[in-house]
């Protein structure tokens, strides 16, 4: 049978509310297994850590982790390269059901001038099947897992903007700029609309997860034409775990259309 269209909406949004939930909790669940926690951060005092994974499931799991510096392009989009910047082990890893497992990180480079990002993933592993899980077709859907790993500098600095605000045929964007040398966790963009009157008629809240230190992103929303018309002007609120920026745009009715 095939999915409709709601269908498969509704499981990219489950996906996404899964995701958001897992960034802003302090253990993660995934899958029968439960990190804790879901990152870590170090510095030139504290240059190592302990991730923790869990086996909440009935059955032995068997994982195996591999680092990755973690970096956002011109565009905002996360992207990951193989380093050799985190000393952890083990590299792999069983668990039987009920137990923890213990994974120790350490970073060999300290005290950077902007703050280095990674992910440890924590991939998990085909188990050995029995006969009688041979029986019919079976799919097996293995969970891996990004911890984020953050090793901060000597002195941070938080300072954000948000810069190229525009409205053209009912499309919103803006950009925020990581100026400061540490992350920020984005905990909701605020856009408010109000008329002429000063009364609100339009308002959204954008999501996102982490802004990387010296990125820029790019965020964008429609605002339906009957709201657009009547605005006279737009407010954002840029909020982070550290700060909260914000920025005004009037609009005109050729914005719109």
């Amino acid at each position: 049978m095939t999915p409709t269209m709601n269908t498969v909406a509704a499981f990219l949004a489950r996906h996404v509310l899964v995701c958001m939930m897992l960034a802003a909790s302090t253990a993660g669940r995934a899958g029968d297994f439960l990190v804790d926690p879901i990152r870590l951060e170090m510095s030139p005092t504290s240059r190592s850590g302990v991730i923790t994974v869990r086996n909440e499931g009935k059955e032995k799991l068997s994982f195996q982790m591999q680092a990755m510096e973690w970096t956002q392009d011109a565009e905002g989009r996360d992207t990951y390269t193989q380093t050799q910047d985190l000393v952890f082990f083990p590299r792999l890893m069983s668990v039987e059901a009920g137990d923890e497992g213990v994974i120790r990180v350490g970073a060999r480079y300290p005290s950077p001038a902007r703050e280095k990002t990674y992910r440890l993933f924590i991939e998990e592993l085909p188990g050995a099947a029995k006969p009688a899980d041979r029986k019919g077709a079976q799919m097996n859907v293995l969970i891996r897992f990004g911890a984020p790993i953050f090793v901060k500098p000597l002195r941070t600095e938080d300072r954000l903007e948000i810069e190229a605000v525009s409205l053209a045929r009912g499309e919103l964007s803006l950009s925020a700029h990581n100026l400061g040398n540490q992350h920020q966790v984005v905990e909701g963009i605020r856009l408010t609309g109000f008329d002429g009157q000063g009364k609100e008629i339009y308002a959204i809240t954008l999501a996102d997860r982490y802004l990387l230190a010296g990125s820029t992103k790019r965020y964008s929303t429609s605002v339906p034409h009957e709201q657009c018309v009547k605005l006279a002007r737009l407010e954002i609120e840029f909020k982070t775990d550290k700060l909260t920026r914000n920025g005004k745009l009037e609009v005109g009715r050729a914005m719109c259309s």
